[in-house]
């Protein structure tokens, strides 16, 4: 009996024991999980694993969009068409005296809107600075945890741009305040380092405190010289090294530049046959080559095909109508098919490049589709 019973008890003790062991492994198994998603949240950028906090829009000026060129813009209104250059550096000016803020991509502007700078006894100090830090959800460490939407900070003692009120004149204790809509825009677009110039008309030329459709500074904020003429025509591409490229036509000047990187690396003069004809904004992209391209006879080459990127549904003027109302200089074109390739966007606008540009444009931006032969 007492045999016996030690075996049952025996038996016993050894299924509490392994049921115990598999408690233990039981245990951290289904802990794991869980800890593996703690890790995972400790290791994902804020936002992920969860939705994003929305910044507060009460505090700010939403802003409206328009389509006309930036000192036309009221207060509260913003430029907003990245499409006219998708790729390249970007750069932007804030002008003081003008209280607009405009952004450059790849040499030629992308967006611009009105903004309110330091008041009295809080300027906004001038000079060539880098986004030091980004936060879409800052409040002011300074004043009150006012909130600072989109803020992307310029200097470590307070100055950054964000979202906020724009009454039409300076107002701020140092900040460059932009409407809600454009700062977010701008905020997705940007990254840390980019290079910020705060101009005015003491410590900066005419053509940075008033900037105009094409970038006065380079990406690092140094101001940009435009290539030497050689018979009105200019053409350096040694300037910049391989990279995007944007073409654009200004009718009112009657230039075509040529930037590569960021930085112009030609222009020329052309001729307009009607020369009353007022020219919408145009945007145009370069496509990949299909292989069922016609070839053009004069150089042997495949004819390149162009397609919208304004993403209008009604086109009223195919590609090749469009270019075939410009006379350009054959060697320009000649040199300027050596940079053009897939990706390159050509934008036709009316206003002027340079800041002298009065021009409003139109509501419609009209653009292109690759329905027809186009020059290079």
């Amino acid at each position: 009996m007492q045999h016996g019973r030690a075996s049952e008890l025996t038996a016993v003790d050894a299924r509490s024991v392994a049921k115990e062991s598999v408690t233990r492994i039981v245990r951290p198994m289904k802990l794991l999980p869980a800890l593996l998603a703690g890790f995972a949240l400790l290791q994902a950028p804020p936002g992920i694993g969860a939705a994003a906090k929305v910044p507060p829009k009460h505090t700010s000026t939403l802003g409206t969009a328009k389509m006309a060129v930036p000192n036309k813009l009221k207060a509260g209104e913003y430029l907003w068409v990245p499409e006219v250059s998708p790729r390249g550096p970007i750069v932007m000016v804030v002008s003081l005296p003008e209280q607009l803020v405009y952004v450059y991509r790849n040499g030629v502007i992308i967006g611009a809107a009105t903004a309110s700078t330091g008041k009295k006894g809080h300027r906004t100090p001038t000079g060539v600075f880098t986004i030091l830090q980004k936060n879409e959800d800052h409040y002011s460490n300074l004043y009150n945890a006012a909130p600072m939407p989109y803020m992307q900070r310029l200097t470590w003692d307070g100055i950054a741009i964000h979202a906020g009120r724009l009454p039409g004149y300076p107002a701020s204790h140092g900040c460059v305040r932009l409407p809600y809509e454009f700062a977010r825009k701008l905020f997705a677009e940007t990254k840390t380092g980019l290079t910020v110039v705060v101009s005015d008309e003491k410590l900066f030329p005419d053509s940075v405190a008033h900037p105009g459709l094409v970038a006065p500074v380079s990406a690092n904020g140094t101001s940009v010289n435009a290539p030497s003429l050689v018979n009105g025509i200019a053409w350096q591409p040694d300037a910049a090294p391989p990279g995007p490229v944007t073409i654009l036509l200004t009718n009112e000047d009657q230039r075509i530049r040529v930037f590569r990187n960021g930085v112009e690396i030609g222009h020329a003069p052309f001729t307009l046959m009607d020369r009353h004809r007022k020219i919408t904004l145009h945007v145009l992209t370069r496509l990949e080559p299909s292989g069922a391209e016609p070839t053009d006879p004069a150089t042997g080459r495949p004819i390149p095909r162009w397609l919208e990127v304004s993403g209008k549904e009604e086109n009223t003027v195919s590609t090749a109508e469009l270019l075939a109302t410009f006379t350009i200089p054959s060697e320009f074109l000649t040199d300027l098919a050596t940079v053009v390739e897939a990706g390159t966007t050509l934008v036709i606008t009316q206003p002027a490049a340079s800041a002298s540009a009065r021009t409003t444009l139109t509501n419609d931006v009209v653009a292109i589709a690759a329905d027809g032969p186009a020059r290079n």
